[in-house]
């Protein structure tokens, strides 16, 4: 266990996937002594109890947060916010309240309306799956991952408890701000996933075409999977930043097209060998 890291009781909002394998490391690891799992879903709620990411479940967030001195919020990012927003009444004073949305911006916004004793610090595990759901959560999960944690003012305490959970489960801690954490994730992750998602639509009768298919296309296209609901509230919340990286890579695409339509194999190289640097550039897990 890493000091600072326990905590008594946890009430973990949205308990799928990433929920799920918060729950799940955070009790092999010892730092979370009792779950209370959350969800709209009967069958959610007792996949939760199977795979054991909960003690107990309950369909009552306002239920689950009494008591509970660590509130993990694994919703989508609207529905988190209006999740906050409705738990605040019923927090105890030095409840640490964290969620695990990809952008953060409108999460920090609705955080300012929590009590002055409740410390929010909000979070993004960058690790996940195509997959979906409490019953494809891992105890691993978040292992060698970047764990993006973005603190409101005056969270001191609660951001050293995160840092120490997160240390806990396997991750590396990264504190960020908001604005500079959503910029850089439309670039390093939203705009990778609309990229997949668009170059399936592109390729169009040619995806039946099976043994046309190479393990180079599966890998470019695997996140376009994902689960469409999540994905659309992500792009549609960050849609400012996003568009900007869309920008920059049509730009970079004009490039290419415009080095093959002139016949440019030089200008085509030197693309080519930069992609390839920069490739290198990001190592490899």
């Amino acid at each position: 266990m890493v000091d600072g890291a326990s905590f008594e009781r946890a009430a973990v909002i949205g308990i799928g996937l990433i929920g799920g394998s918060f729950a799940l490391a955070g009790r092999e690891a010892g730092v979370l002594r009792e779950v209370v799992g959350v969800a709209r879903s009967e069958r959610t709620l007792r996949d939760a109890i199977r795979v054991g990411a909960a003690h107990r479940t309950t369909t009552d967030p306002l239920e689950a947060v009494r008591g509970a001195d660590l509130v993990y919020i694994a919703t989508p990012v609207i529905a988190s916010a209006r999740i906050i927003e409705q738990i605040a009444p019923a927090l105890e004073d030095g409840c640490t309240v964290t969620d695990a949305g990809s952008t953060k911006r409108e999460i920090m916004a609705a955080a300012e309306a929590l009590p002055d004793s409740v410390g929010f610090v909000g979070g993004h595990p960058m690790a996940g799956s195509e997959q979906a759901g409490v019953g494809a959560a891992q105890a691993d999960l978040f292992h060698g991952s970047s764990y993006l944690l973005t603190p409101m003012p005056g969270a001191d305490e609660a951001l050293a408890r995160m840092r120490a959970v997160v240390r806990a489960i396997g991750a590396r801690p990264v504190v960020v701000s908001a604005e500079v954490h959503d910029s850089l994730v439309a670039r390093t992750s939203h705009l990778p996933h609309l990229l997949a998602a668009a170059l399936c639509g592109a390729l169009g009768d040619a995806c039946e075409e099976r043994e046309f298919i190479g393990s180079g296309l599966r890998d470019t296209t695997r996140i376009a999977a994902g689960p469409v609901d999540v994905w659309r509230e992500i792009l549609m919340t960050n849609a400012d930043e996003v568009l900007r990286a869309l920008d920059g890579f049509l730009d970079e695409v004009g490039s290419y097209r415009q080095a093959l339509a002139e016949g440019d194999g030089d200008a085509l190289t030197q693309l080519l060998e930069d992609a390839r640097r920069s490739r290198e550039g990001m190592g490899d897990p």
